[in-house]
C-alpha cells in the first residue's frame, strides 16, 4: 500500500520540521503522479484529500504531521466507520499533546456511544454522530476554537474528510438526510452569529469554518445535490485555506486578539485583496446554494423552499460579518509595522487566483470530478454571475477611488472607532445579536464543567476510553 509513505513525514516531524514539510509535500506529489501514470489507480475522494492537503500545507505555520496522519486515514481504504474513528482519535490525541482534551473528548465519548447504540439495532447510518462531530456541526461545534488555536489548517482536512465521506456513503445516510440537512443549516446561522461577534482570530476561523462546512453539509446529504456539492467543496476549503493562511502570521503577533490592527491593506496589498477576494467568493457560495435550494422546492420539494430561505439569511448576513471581520484588519490606518514575506504573498496570490477561477465557473471542477471519476459531468450552472457582477463592482471602485483626491483624513483606526474604544466597550454594533439569539449561541450537548474536568484527567485514560468504545464498536 504506497499511501502507507504517508507515515514517513510524521515520523521526520520529529526532528525537523522544514524537512518534514518538503518530504509531505513530496509525498503526496507522488501519490498523485502514480494515479495519473495508472501504475497505483485512486478513489475520487483519495484524490480530493491529497489535493487539499497539499493546498494547506503551503501555510507555514501548518503542522504537517498532522496534516500527514490525517491524509493517510483519508486514503487508508477502511472499512465501514473506521475512518471516522481513527479520526476522532487523532483530533483527541493532538489536542491532549496540548493539554486541551477536554472538550473534544467528551464530543468523541458522546457520538462513538450514540455510534454503539446505532450499530447495535443495525442502523446503516451509525456514523451519522461521528461526522457530525468532526465537521464541527451542531450541536459538537465548540471544539473548533480549540483546534483552531493549536493546529490552525488541520481542522479544514479533518472536516473535508468527513464531509467527503458522507458524499460518497450517501445511500447509507438517506435516512437522516432531513436530519442534517438541518443541522447543516443550523450550523450555518450560528456560525454567522458567532462571527459577528469574534474578537480572536481563533473565534474567526472556526466561526468562518461553521459557516462553510454547514453549507458543504447541507449539500452533502442530498443525491439531488450532488452537482452543487461538487462545485462547492473545492472553493469553500480553499477560501478557509486562504483566510487562515493569510491570518495566522497577524494571530502570532498578537496573540489572537483581532482588535490590533486595522489598516493592513496599506502594506500587505495583496494579503488584503486575496482576504476580500476570498469573502466575495464565501458570500457567492452560500447565495448559490441557497438559490439551488429554492429552485428545488419551487420544482416540488416543498421542504427545500425553507431551507432555501434559511440559507439566504445567512448569505445576507455574511455580508455583516465578512465587512466586520475585514475592516478590524485591514480598513484604517496601522500603528502595526508588519512586512509580509514575498513568497508568502506569491503563495497566497497564486491560490486565492486559483480559487477565484474555480469558483467563478463552476463547469471546470465538475468536469475535473467527471475525468477522474469516469462519470458524465452533472448539469450546473454555467457561470457564477454574481461573483463576476461583485468582482467587476470591486476593480471598478478601486480604479474610480485610485484616481480620486484624498479627503478628509479619518481618525479611526479599525474601521468602526479606536481600538481603545472597542477593547473598552460592551461589545460593538453587534453585541444585541448575542443577548437576542442567547439560546442559540448556548446550543451545546455537554456541559462546561464535564469538559473541565476531563481536562484535568490523564489523557492516557480518556485515550483508553475510546479506544475501548472503538473496539466495542468493531465486535457489533
Amino acid at each position: 500500500m504506497y499511501q502507507a509513505i504517508l507515515v514517513l513525514p510524521a515520523l521526520i516531524y520529529l526532528y525537523n520540521k522544514r524537512s518534514a514539510r518538503i518530504l509531505l509535500a513530496a509525498v503526496q506529489a507522488i501519490l498523485l503522479v502514480l494515479h495519473a501514470t495508472g501504475f497505483y489507480p485512486l478513489q475520487l475522494q483519495q484524490i480530493l484529500v491529497l489535493v487539499v492537503s497539499l493546498i494547506l500545507l503551503i501555510d507555514p505555520v501548518s503542522n504537517p504531521q498532522l496534516l500527514a496522519l490525517v491524509a493517510l486515514i483519508g486514503v487508508t481504504p477502511l472499512p465501514v466507520n473506521l475512518p471516522l474513528v481513527a479520526l476522532a482519535l487523532l483530533v483527541v490525541l493532538a489536542l491532549s499533546s496540548k493539554k486541551n482534551q477536554g472538550r473534544v473528548g467528551l464530543y468523541v465519548i458522546i457520538a462513538l456511544s450514540l455510534t454503539l447504540i446505532l450499530e447495535y439495532f443495525g442502523y446503516p447510518f451509525a456514523g451519522a454522530p461521528l461526522v457530525l462531530m468532526l465537521v464541527g456541526a451542531l450541536p459538537f461545534q465548540k471544539w473548533l476554537p480549540d483546534m483552531y488555536s493549536n493546529y490552525k489548517s488541520a481542522g479544514v482536512l479533518v472536516a473535508f474528510t468527513a464531509v467527503v465521506f458522507l458524499n460518497e456513503n450517501l445511500a447509507s445516510y438517506a435516512a437522516v438526510a432531513p436530519l442534517l440537512l438541518l443541522l447543516g443549516a443550523l450550523t450555518t446561522i450560528v456560525g454567522v452569529f458567532q462571527c459577528m461577534i469574534s474578537r480572536r482570530f481563533a473565534d474567526l476561523f472556526s466561526t468562518i469554518h461553521q459557516i462553510a462546512f454547514g453549507l458543504l453539509l447541507v449539500s452533502a446529504s442530498v443525491k439531488e445535490l450532488d452537482a452543487l456539492f461538487s462545485y462547492l467543496l473545492l472553493p469553500a476549503v480553499i477560501s478557509l485555506s486562504v483566510i487562515n493562511h493569510v491570518h495566522d502570521s497577524l494571530n502570532e503577533k498578537t496573540g489572537n486578539g483581532m482588535f490590533e490592527f486595522g489598516g493592513l491593506s496599506t502594506v500587505m496589498r495583496v494579503e488584503a485583496a486575496s482576504t476580500l477576494a476570498t469573502y466575495l467568493v464565501l458570500f457567492s457560495l452560500l447565495s448559490m446554494g441557497a438559490e439551488v435550494l429554492v429552485q428545488m422546492g419551487v420544482e416540488g420539494s416543498i421542504g427545500f423552499i425553507l431551507l432555501g430561505c434559511v440559507m439566504l439569511f445567512a448569505a445576507a448576513s455574511s455580508l455583516a460579518v465578512f465587512f466586520r471581520s475585514y475592516t478590524l484588519v485591514f480598513e484604517g490606518f496601522s500603528n502595526s509595522s508588519i512586512i509580509s514575506g514575498g513568497s508568502q504573498k506569491f503563495a497566497v496570490a497564486l491560490v486565492s487566483a486559483g480559487n477565484l477561477l474555480i469558483a467563478l465557473v463552476p463547469m471546470w471542477p465538475l468536469l475535473a470530478f467527471s475525468l477522474v471519476s469516469g462519470g458524465k459531468p452533472p448539469q450546473f450552472e454555467a457561470l457564477n454571475s454574481l461573483l463576476l457582477i461583485m468582482l467587476v463592482a470591486t476593480i471598478l471602485s478601486v480604479v474610480v477611488m485610485g484616481g480620486a483626491k484624498p479627503g478628509k483624513i479619518k481618525s479611526w483606526m479599525t474601521g468602526y472607532t479606536t481600538v481603545d474604544d472597542l477593547q473598552g466597550s460592551r461589545g460593538e454594533i453587534f453585541t444585541a445579536w448575542r443577548e437576542i439569539f442567547e439560546p442559540v449561541y448556548g446550543i451545546s450537548i455537554p456541559d462546561d464543567g464535564v469538559s473541565r474536568a476531563l481536562e484535568k484527567t490523564s489523557p492516557l485514560m480518556l485515550l483508553a476510553l475510546i479506544v475501548m468504545l472503538a473496539i466495542i464498536g468493531v465486535i457489533i
